[in-house]
C-alpha cells in the first residue's frame, strides 16, 4: 500500500496516515508515492485500493 505526497515532503518529515505514523527516509516531490509498509518482491502495489504495478523489493 501507497500514499501519495500532496506538497513536496523532505526526509525525516513524519507523516500520519490512517493513524500510522511514517517517517520519511527520503525527500519524496508532490505527486509521488511512498510506501506504507515494506512491500515484498513480486507483491503488489496498491494506490488508491487499485493495482498499479508489481514491487522488486521495497523498504518503508
Amino acid at each position: 500500500m501507497v500514499a501519495v505526497a500532496l506538497c513536496p515532503l523532505e526526509k525525516g518529515t513524519i507523516c500520519n496516515v490512517d493513524g500510522q505514523e511514517i517517517t520519511l527516509i527520503e525527500d519524496i516531490a508532490q505527486g509521488n508515492k511512498f510506501t506504507l509498509k515494506d512491500i515484498e518482491k513480486d507483491q503488489p502495489i496498491i494506490k488508491y485500493g487499485y493495482p498499479i504495478g508489481i514491487a522488486k523489493d521495497i523498504k518503508k
